[in-house]
C-alpha cells in the first residue's frame, strides 16, 4: 500500500513541484536601502510590497531591520513591477520596474521617504497596501487581495507571505504559532481559529492584526519571552459586526445507515452564542464544539474530519443538542481588558454496540499463557453537562470565577467467554461472565480565583488566592454470573451469581495562596541581586465514602444472601498541605534589534504535610496515617531570539514528588468474581514512594518573512525514577490464573522522548509543500518477580510517522502519512519469554476540486498487525457539489468502506504481557447528504474605498494622526 501511495507522490507531486520551479536565468532581484530623505538616516520597519503592475497581484512584502535594508529575490523578468513603500508618518512611495536580462540585478540604492506634514493633496494610489507594521503589530488588508466572491478568511490567509497554514490547522506568522485568533478582541466561539478563519467572510474584516503579547491567565513573575502570546486579531467593518453563520443538513444511506446535523452561531458586538443538534448511527462523535468546526463554509474539508466514523469500536447511535453563549460587558474589544459572561448546556444520549476478541500472551516460568477473549457489551447512557464563568480583568486585578454540572445515567448488559492455554500444552481453564448493570452520578464543581498584579515594585499587594470545591454522588447495581472451569485442578472450580449494590460520594476542597512581594517585605530597597521571592501554600482536604452490598444467590431458598466477608462500608479522609518558597533569577541581553538572550534560573524549596484517616466495618482496613516529604524542583530556561531570523527555547527542569499506597494495594477485599484470572492480594506492609523526574525540551524557529521555506523543530526527554516503587510480585498457577503480592522495590525507570520536525515550502501559483517527521519513544523498567524469578521487565512503544501534505493552490489537497508502531515486552529472567509485535499503518487524503463548486474526495487507511497477520483497509470516497448563487446549498454523495475491509486493532504491551484486540466497526454503505449553510453578515452593504484590480483609484490623504499604540507595549518589563 505505501509503495502504491509513494508511486503516486513520485508521478503526482515531485513534478508539480519541478515545474514550478523556475529557470533561475528568468528570474532577478531588487535591492536597495529606506532612509530618511531629510536627515538621511536608516528606517526601520517601513512595509515594501511589491504587486505584478499588469495585474496588481502581490507577489512580496518585506519589512526593513534596522539597516533600512531590503531585498526581493525570485522576479519574473520582462514584467512591469511595483514597489510601494509605506510607513507611519511619511508619505507613500511608489516605483515602477521592469527587469530584462541585462538589468536582472536592480540595485535602487538610496530610497529617501518624505515626513508627511498636514493635510496632502489628491494623489494616485496604484493598489492598496496590503501589509504594514503599525508600531509592532503586523496589519493585513483584506482590500488587497483579489479573490472570489465567496472567499473566507483563510483563503486569503493563504496569499499572504510569511503566513503558513498547516495541515493540521495551526497557523504561524513568520516562523511563531498563533496562539490567539479574537474577532474584535474577544474570543470567537471559544478559540478555535477555524470558526473565525473558515466562516468569516474576506469582504467582512476591516484589517487583520498579528501582535505579540503577555499571557495574561498567569503571573510572569520571570518576564520569560517564551510565556508571551502571538495573538491574531480579526477586525470587522463597522457594518459588519453583527451576524450569523451555519449548516443544517441530513443524510440517508444503505444498511439503514442516517445522519442529521445542525449549528447555527450568531454574533453582535457584545454578545455570541451558538445551538447545535445531531443524531446519527455512523459514529460520528457529535460533540458540539465539534460541530461547530465541521459546519465551517469552506468548500472541501481537508482531512475529511467529522464524517462516519470507522475506526471507533462498536456501533454508536448518537443523540446530542446543546448550545453556549459568551456575553462581554465591554464596548472596546482589547484581549487584555475582559468583562465575559460564558455559559453552554449539552445534553446526550448514546447507545453502544461492541463485540472484540482479545488475544494476549503471559510470560511465565518456563511457559507462556495464551489467552482468547470474546466480549460482547450493549449499553444505554444519557448525560447532561452545564458550565458557567465569569472573568473580570483589567490591568493590575483578574477575577475567575466558574462552575459546572454533570448528571449521567447507564444501563449495560455484557457478555465475556475466555480460554487459556500453555503454549504447546493445550487448554488449561475457561472463564465465561455475563453482567447486567446500571449506574447513575451527578457531580458539581466550583471554582474561583483572585490575582492583584501589582506591576509596582514598591507596592506591597502583588498576590494571588484561588479556591476550589468538588461534590459527586453516584450508585450502581449490577448483577454478575461468572462460570470459571480449570481442567488442570477441578478443586478450582468457581461458580458466582452475585448482586453488588454501590453508593459512594466524595467531596473535595482546597485553598491557595502566593504572596510576590516578600522580597520588598523582607529586604525594602535592597535589590537581593535581582533575585525574585515568592512564597506559596496550597492546603487542600478530602473526604469520600464508598458502601458495598453484596449478595449471592442461594438456589435452595431462590433468594440472594448477604456476603458478609464482601459488604463493607470505607470513608477515607485526606489532608494535605503543601508550602513552598520560589527562588529565581534573570539573566537578559538584547543588542539594538539584532538579537535578545534570556536566562532563567528557578528553584522551588517545597515541603509536603499529609495526613490520612481511613474508617471502616472490617477492622482490618481501618488506619490512620501521617506523613511528611521534602518535595523540591528547579529548572534553567533559556531563550534566544535573532530578530527576523530564528527563535531557541531550550528548558532543563528537576522535581521531587511522593506518593503513599492506597488502602486497597495495603489491605484489599479480595473479590475472584471480578476477574478471575487476575487475583491481588495487596500488602500491609508497603511504604511510600518518591518519584524523581528530569525533563528536557528544546525548541528551533525560524522566523524570516522574506524565506518562502518556514522550519520547526521540537526534541523532548524525560526520564522518572521511582524508590520504593509499588510493583508485583506474581504467581502462576497451572489454570493460568495470576495472583499478585504488591512489593517495593527501586529502580523502577519510565523514559520518554520525540522529536517533531516538519517545514513548509510555499511554491508558485499559491501551492504549499509540507514535510513532517514524528518520532515518539517511551520505556517502562520496572524490576518484579515473576514465579519467584527475579526479572526486569522493559515495557516499550516506539512510533515512527512520516507526512507529507501538499496544496494545489485553489485545486485541492493531496496528504500522505506513513507510521509504523511497535511495541515490546522483554524479560531478563531465566525461562521468561519476551514478545513484540508492530503495527504498520498507512493514511492518505486526497481531495480535488476538478471544477469550481466540484470537489472529490478519497481517503485510505491500511493497518497491518505482525502478531495476528492482521490486516485492514479502510477506503473512503466523496463527491461534493456547492449549488446556488450563493453557493449555500450542497449535496454529497458518500461511499464508505468501498473495499468491506475494515476492521478495528488495537495492541498494548504491559511489563510481561502483550494483547491484540480486534473489534467490530462500521462496515460497507453509501449514502446521500443535503446541507444548506444559512449565513448573513451585518444588514446593508460595505462603505469605503473599494479596489479592482489594477485601476488607479483616487482618494483624499486625511491629516497625519497617532498610530494605534502597539500590543506588545501592554508587556510588563520590570
Amino acid at each position: 500500500m505505501m509503495r502504491v501511495l509513494l508511486v503516486a507522490f513520485m508521478f503526482v507531486i515531485i513534478p508539480t513541484w519541478l515545474h514550478a520551479q523556475k529557470d533561475t536565468t528568468q528570474i532577478g532581484s531588487i535591492m536597495g536601502i529606506v532612509k530618511d530623505s531629510a536627515d538621511d538616516y536608516a528606517l526601520q520597519a517601513v512595509t515594501i510590497t511589491l504587486y505584478k503592475a499588469p495585474d496588481s497581484t502581490l507577489l512580496n512584502y518585506k519589512i526593513t531591520g534596522d539597516d533600512g535594508a531590503f531585498h526581493f529575490t525570485d522576479l519574473p523578468l520582462l514584467t512591469p513591477l511595483y514597489l510601494n513603500f509605506s510607513f507611519t508618518g511619511y508619505n507613500t512611495l511608489s516605483k515602477k520596474i521592469t527587469l530584462d536580462s541585462a538589468n536582472k540585478n536592480y540595485d535602487l540604492k538610496n530610497v529617501l521617504l518624505s515626513r508627511r506634514q498636514g493635510e496632502m493633496e489628491e494623489v494616485v494610489v496604484k493598489a492598496v497596501i496590503p501589509i504594514t507594521m503599525n508600531g509592532d503589530t503586523l496589519e493585513i488588508n483584506p482590500g488587497a487581495f483579489k479573490l472570489d466572491s465567496n472567499a473566507v478568511v483563510e483563503d486569503m490567509l493563504r496569499r499572504v507571505p510569511g503566513i503558513t497554514m498547516w495541515g493540521d490547522g495551526t497557523i504561524t506568522v513568520n516562523g511563531k504559532v498563533v496562539n490567539n485568533v479574537y474577532v474584535d478582541g474577544k474570543p470567537f466561539f471559544g478559540n478555535d481559529p477555524a470558526l473565525a478563519t473558515q466562516n468569516l467572510p474576506k469582504n467582512a474584516i476591516d484589517k487583520i492584526q498579528v501582535y505579540r503579547e503577555e499571557d495574561y491567565s498567569k503571573d510572569n513573575f520571570d518576564d520569560n519571552p517564551a510565556d508571551s502570546l502571538l495573538t491574531m486579531n480579526i477586525k470587522l467593518r463597522a457594518d459588519k459586526r453583527k451576524g450569523y453563520f451555519g449548516k443544517a443538513g441530513a443524510g440517508i444511506g444503505t444498511d439503514r445507515r442516517y445522519e442529521a446535523d445542525a449549528s447555527v452561531l450568531g454574533y453582535t458586538n457584545k454578545l455570541r452564542g451558538g445551538l447545535a443538534g445531531s443524531i446519527n448511527n455512523i459514529n460520528k462523535t457529535a460533540e458540539m464544539q465539534e460541530m461547530f468546526r465541521q459546519s465551517t463554509y469552506r468548500n472541501y474539508n481537508p482531512n475529511n474530519r467529522y464524517v462516519a466514523n470507522f475506526g471507533s469500536a462498536g456501533i454508536n447511535k448518537v443523540l446530542t443538542l446543546g448550545g453556549n453563549m459568551q456575553y462581554n460587558f465591554m464596548d472596546d474589544a482589547n484581549s487584555r481588558f475582559s468583562n465575559l459572561l460564558t455559559a453552554s448546556y449539552n445534553f446526550r444520549t448514546n447507545n453502544n454496540f461492541v463485540t472484540s476478541n482479545t488475544d494476549s500472551r503471559n510470560s511465565a516460568s518456563s511457559r507462556v499463557f495464551l489467552q482468547e477473549s470474546e466480549q460482547e457489551s450493549n449499553s444505554r447512557g444519557s448525560s447532561h453537562r452545564a458550565n458557567v464563568g465569569y472573568n473580570k480583568r483589567d490591568a493590575e486585578k483578574d477575577l475567575n470565577i466558574s462552575a459546572s454540572f454533570n448528571a449521567s445515567e447507564n444501563d449495560r448488559t455484557s457478555r465475556s467467554l475466555s480460554s487459556k492455554s500453555e503454549e504447546d500444552a493445550g487448554l488449561v481453564s475457561r472463564s465465561a461472565s455475563a453482567t447486567q448493570a446500571n449506574s447513575s452520578s451527578n457531580s458539581l464543581n466550583f471554582s474561583t480565583s483572585f490575582r492583584n498584579k501589582d506591576d509596582d515594585d514598591r507596592n506591597l499587594r502583588s498576590f494571588g488566592l484561588n479556591y476550589n470545591l468538588s461534590y459527586s454522588e453516584s450508585k450502581g447495581e449490577s448483577n454478575t454470573i461468572t462460570d470459571f472451569v480449570s481442567f488442570e485442578d477441578p478443586s478450582q472450580n468457581r461458580y458466582f451469581n452475585r448482586l453488588n449494590l454501590n453508593n459512594s460520594s466524595s467531596f473535595t476542597t482546597s485553598l491557595g495562596a502566593n504572596y510576590n512581594a516578600l522580597k520588598r517585605l523582607l529586604f525594602g530597597n535592597f535589590n537581593l541581586w535581582g533575585i525574585n521571592m515568592v512564597v506559596t501554600n496550597n492546603i487542600s482536604f478530602s473526604r469520600s465514602n464508598d458502601s458495598k452490598n453484596v449478595s449471592d444467590y442461594d438456589s435452595l431458598s431462590s433468594t440472594y444472601i448477604t456476603n458478609d466477608s464482601l459488604t463493607n462500608y470505607l470513608q477515607v479522609v485526606r489532608v494535605v498541605d503543601r508550602p513552598a518558597l520560589r527562588l529565581s533569577k534573570n539573566f537578559t541581553k538584547r543588542l539594538s534589534d539584532r538579537f535578545q538572550r534570556y536566562i532563567n534560573l528557578a528553584a522551588n524549596i517545597q515541603g509536603q504535610f499529609l495526613s490520612e484517616k481511613t474508617e471502616s466495618d472490617i477492622i482490618y482496613r481501618n488506619l490512620d496515617r501521617s506523613f511528611r516529604f521534602f518535595t523540591p524542583s528547579a529548572s534553567v530556561s533559556y531563550n534566544y531570539q535573532r530578530f527576523n531570523r530564528y527563535t531557541v527555547e531550550m528548558n532543563l527542569s528537576g522535581n521531587r514528588s511522593s506518593g503513599i499506597p492506597s488502602i486497597d494495594q495495603l489491605r484489599p477485599i479480595i473479590d475472584s468474581s471480578v476477574n478471575t484470572y487476575a487475583i491481588n492480594l495487596g500488602n500491609p506492609n508497603l511504604r511510600p514512594y518518591q518519584t524523581n523526574a528530569l525533563d528536557f525540551t528544546f525548541n528551533y524557529r525560524r522566523e524570516q518573512s522574506a524565506r518562502k521555506a518556514d522550519y520547526h523543530l521540537t526534541v523532548n526527554a524525560g526520564m522518572n525514577s521511582i524508590d520504593n516503587a509499588i510493583t508485583d510480585s506474581s504467581y502462576y498457577d497451572n489454570s493460568g490464573r495470576r495472583t499478585t503480592y504488591l512489593i517495593n522495590m527501586s529502580g523502577r525507570r519510565v523514559y520518554s522522548g520525540g522529536l517533531n520536525a516538519r517545514t513548509s515550502i510555499k511554491l508558485k501559483n499559491n501551492k504549499v509543500l509540507q514535510f513532517s517527521y514524528a518520532f515518539n519513544i517511551s520505556n517502562t523498567t520496572s524490576p518484579n518477580y515473576v514465579d519467584a524469578i527475579y526479572t526486569v521487565s522493559k515495557a516499550n512503544n516506539i512510533r515512527n510517522n512520516i507526512g507529507v501534505f501538499y496544496t494545489l493552490g485553489d485545486y485541492g489537497t493531496i496528504d500522505l502519512s506513513q507510521t509504523i508502531s511497535t511495541n515490546s515486552s522483554v524479560q531478563t529472567g531465566n525461562n521468561l519469554r519476551s514478545l513484540k509485535a508492530v503495527n504498520y499503518i498507512t493514511n492518505a487524503n486526497i481531495n480535488l476540486n476538478p471544477i469550481k463548486d466540484l470537489t472529490i474526495s478519497n481517503s485510505i487507511d491500511y493497518v497491518k498487525n505482525s502478531t495476528t497477520g492482521q490486516s485492514s483497509t479502510l477506503w473512503n470516497a466523496f463527491v461534493t457539489y456547492r449549488f446556488l448563487s450563493t453557493k449555500q446549498a450542497e449535496v454529497k454523495f458518500s461511499a464508505m468502506d468501498i473495499l468491506k475491509q475494515n476492521k478495528n486493532i488495537v495492541t498494548t504491551a504491559g511489563v510481561n504481557n502483550l494483547s491484540t484486540t480486534v473489534s467490530n466497526g462500521l462496515r460497507q454503505f453509501f449514502m446521500v447528504t443535503l446541507s444548506y449553510y444559512p449565513r448573513r453578515f451585518g444588514g446593508g452593504r460595505s462603505r469605503g474605498v473599494r479596489v479592482e484590480g489594477g485601476s488607479e483609484l483616487r482618494e483624499r490623504r486625511p491629516e497625519m494622526r497617532r498610530p494605534e499604540p502597539s500590543r506588545s507595549s501592554n508587556i510588563r518589563r520590570r
